[in-house]
C-alpha cells in the first residue's frame, strides 16, 4: 500500500497548515513536534509516556486543537516531545469519521462513531 498524507489544518493558539503528513494507522495518537506544539496548540497540564515504533520510550506533552482534514474537523489530542516526526494516528481518523482504505491506499469518510463538528 505504501505511505498515505493527507493535507490538514491545525486550529489553536493559531492556524497550522500542513500540506502533507503521514497518517500512521499503527499510532495511537497524532504527534507533533514539541517547538511546533507549543506555538500553535494548547498546552494542557497532562504529560504521557508513549512507546515508538522503534522501541523506545519517551515522554511527551498534551496538547489541544480543532484539527480539519477531507472536509471534517473536530477536536484532538496532540502528543508532542521533542525532534519528534509529525504522524496523524488513529485516534483522530476515528474523531473524524475517517479511515484509511487499504486497497487505494487513500482516506475516506466513513460512518461517525465518535466526535464530528
Amino acid at each position: 500500500m505504501g505511505h498515505i498524507f493527507v493535507g490538514a489544518r491545525f486550529r489553536g493558539k493559531d492556524v497550522l497548515e500542513v500540506d502533507r503528513i503521514l497518517v500512521d494507522t499503527g499510532a495511537s495518537f497524532t504527534v507533533m513536534p514539541l517547538n511546533l506544539a507549543e506555538k500553535y496548540f494548547i498546552e494542557t497540564p497532562f504529560e504521557v509516556e508513549l512507546k515508538l515504533g522503534d522501541g523506545r520510550i519517551v515522554k511527551a506533552k498534551m496538547f489541544v486543537a480543532e484539527v480539519e482534514i477531507e472536509g471534517r474537523k473536530g477536536p484532538i489530542r496532540i502528543m508532542a516531545f521533542k525532534d519528534a516526526m509529525p504522524v496523524i494516528g488513529v485516534d483522530t481518523l476515528e474523531t473524524l469519521g475517517l479511515r484509511v482504505d487499504p486497497s487505494t491506499g487513500r482516506v475516506e469518510k466513513t460512518e461517525y462513531y465518535m466526535l464530528y463538528v
